[in-house]
């Protein structure tokens, strides 16, 4: 691949002259990014022509800026071509090496592992583990060859190969206006990824269609606008310090590869951070948990977000410390598990100095709970135990669809102390339900009417409304 004569020129300035400005390159699809990007100085400016840039893939240097002009799409995929006909089969020579599987799969998705994913015109085909169940939408992997049931001659077919597209330890990186996409990431591994950078800044960013992660992300990230979605397993994770800023974006539909949600997978999933802010996402048909902090993160800040229809929780804070969790519409998460208080809108597990307030929840007709904490045997962490105390939970607005789903408290380690001594709290929130009579909350190990809540230190200034109440209509149209 050869060099363009303007990054070549910008290049032998920088290097014969010894200018201390960073350089301007220019680049297009067919230069070798990673080639360039290595001999370019720290605080570099990459400005991307419009087009695809295929199998390509930079680890970049501090404070280097890349800039999309037009639209720019990294995509990680080789074409698969000279497909010949085998009984009911297309075949078609693959690469002579496969990626490493890794992850842990829900039973129905055993191959969820496997990195190397397969689109003819531009759809994504199942993997199957037989040529007895290769059908339509579907593919095998065998002897390193692809076998499809749908004639693929007249479209293209990609199969993602390249483990990513940024990745670096760097400062200070600038990703502005670029899709990157189809790039065989492993689990927990980015298709972006800079875990151990600081201060990246991604603008305007699209991930979609990577098998692991979208982005991984370290500390002092800031990511504006764009599409975290249809990855593998999450849209975004990652954490491992302070002063993450994510906003203004969608995290949509992770989690085709069918990892196991309790494993990791679904929308996002934030470890150890300090100081985490989301606001004004939309987060939505994940298969898993919608927005989701786990182990040692504290002073998070979940803002004006926007999230329904996740198959776990929508927002999930779990052995952390102190969060604020407010303004938020979530609606109708919950698809996974109805029992005890798993699946709810809003959930505090095993979490403490939490307050939830002003957000609106809406528990789905057939599935979900609502707000709850949970206290269960965790361990301690960075700044002491997990458990669950000193939650306050008011001024929410709570809309059951039907008499069905729970608010409240639970737990199955410690239960005397949490039920007397936790010092968590539910205290003016409004409920809208379609029966006065139903139990709608868990306290003191028994579901309760919400009349009979006082009783129990809870909601002595609850405003009850009884309605039907139709499920609201819910788009992202605050971020697009």
């Amino acid at each position: 691949m050869k060099v363009t004569a303007q990054s070549a020129l910008a290049l032998l300035i920088a290097t014969i002259c010894r200018v201390d400005a960073a350089p301007f390159i220019e680049l297009s699809p067919g230069d070798n990014i990673a080639a360039i990007v290595e001999r370019a100085p720290e605080g570099a400016t990459f400005y991307l022509n419009a087009g695809l840039y295929r199998m390509q893939s930079a680890r970049p240097k501090n404070g280097q800026k890349f800039i999309g002009k037009g639209e720019v799409i990294f995509n990680g995929a080789i074409v698969l071509s000279d497909w010949r006909k085998a009984g009911h089969h297309w075949i078609a020579d693959g690469p002579k090496t496969r990626l490493n599987p890794s992850g842990y799969c829900l039973k129905e998705t055993p191959l969820c592992g496997h990195r190397e994913d397969l689109f003819i015109g531009g759809k994504l085909y199942r993997r199957v583990a037989s040529r007895a169940e290769v059908t339509s939408g579907t593919w095998l992997d065998e002897d390193l060859k692809a076998v499809v049931f749908d004639n693929p001659t007249d479209k293209p077919v990609e199969l993602g190969v390249m483990p990513f597209a940024f990745a670096s330890e760097a400062e200070g990186v600038i990703l502005q206006n670029i899709i990157v996409e189809k790039y065989a990431s492993a689990a927990q591994y980015g298709a972006i990824d800079f875990l151990k950078g600081r201060n990246w800044e991604l603008r305007n960013v699209t991930a979609r269609w990577n098998h692991g992660v979208g982005a991984r992300i370290g500390p002092g990230t800031r990511i504006s606008g764009g599409s975290y979605s249809h990855n593998g397993q999450l849209g975004i994770g990652g954490g491992n310090g302070d002063g993450i800023v994510i906003e203004n974006v969608e995290i949509a539909h992770n989690n085709f590869a069918g990892f196991g949600p309790g494993w990791e997978a679904g929308g996002t999933k934030f470890v150890r951070s300090g100081g985490l802010i989301v606001r004004n996402a939309c987060v939505h048909n994940n298969g898993g948990p919608g927005l989701w902090t786990d182990i040692d993160n504290i002073n998070v800040e979940y803002v004006d977000n926007l999230v329904f229809d996740n198959r776990g929780d929508g927002i999930k804070h779990e052995i952390s410390y102190g969060a604020k969790i407010h303004g938020n519409t979530v609606a109708r998460n919950g698809h996974e598990n109805l029992n005890w208080l798993w699946g709810s809108q809003i959930l505090i597990q095993n979490s403490q100095d939490v307050e939830v307030y002003d957000n609106t929840v809406e528990i789905g007709a057939h599935y979900g709970n609502g707000i709850a904490v949970i206290n269960q045997k965790r361990g301690e962490g960075r700044y002491g135990p997990w458990v669950a105390r000193n939650n306050f939970v008011h001024g929410n607005t709570i809309i059951h669809l039907a008499a069905k789903g729970f608010n409240g408290m639970v737990a199955d380690h410690e239960r005397d102390w949490f039920d007397e001594s936790s010092g968590n709290r539910f205290e003016r929130n409004a409920y809208v339900v379609p029966q006065g009579d139903h139990q709608y909350f868990v306290v003191k190990r028994q579901r309760r009417k919400l009349s009979e809540l006082p009783a129990y230190g809870m909601e002595r200034h609850a405003d009850i409304q009884i309605e039907a109440y139709q499920p609201m209509k819910l788009e992202c149209t605050q971020i697009r």
